[in-house]
């Protein structure tokens, strides 16, 4: 991952932040919950109407339609969770935040400008498998920098501030 859109002259990507698998399974449980729904709506009712009535068809079609549905809020509740991404290069944070199914948020600051970086591991699943939220506050325009379902957020605080150290002795260096 050394090449990133809008990266400045001699700045190169170090790693990125990603959510957890585990983030996705609330938008896979509601599928599931959407797909025995519509099965047992499909089992029990569909054979109640005669098979060449209009009613028959008009109840297919919206059972076609709440499946349709079903299926674009899960491929728009993991377009959510994929997207969401935090990109630490050698001079900055670029938090990328996908907020609608066409709708993205891109915020950036420079190393220096980090103040405080907490990690969060909390809850049942959290604790299983060790993911929680990632906390980058800073002193530029997007004063935090969130995520949440990080996989090991406290593993980030010591080499985010350590990222910062050295950019301000590269800065002042020079």
């Amino acid at each position: 991952m050394n090449r990133f859109p809008g990266l400045r002259a001699e700045e190169k990507v170090l790693f990125s932040i990603r959510k957890h698998w585990a983030a996705f399974l609330g938008t896979l449980f509601k599928l599931f919950i959407n797909l025995v729904i519509i099965s047992l709506i499909a089992y029990y009712i569909v054979d109640q109407f005669p098979h060449n009535s209009i009613s028959y068809f008009i109840f297919l079609e919206l059972l076609i339609f709440y499946l349709l549905g079903s299926w674009w809020f899960f491929f728009n509740g993991w377009l959510d969770e994929e997207l969401d991404t935090i990109v630490i290069t050698s001079e900055r944070i670029i938090d990328t935040t996908q907020s609608a199914f066409i709708s993205m948020e891109i915020a950036s600051a420079d190393l220096d400008e980090i103040q405080d970086v907490k990690g969060r591991v909390a809850g049942f699943l959290g604790g299983i498998f060790r993911f929680g939220d990632l906390s980058i506050q800073t002193a530029s325009a997007k004063n935090v920098f969130f995520m949440d379902h990080v996989r090991n957020p406290e593993s980030y605080i010591d080499t985010l501030i350590e990222m910062k150290n050295e950019y301000i002795d590269r800065k002042n260096g020079r």
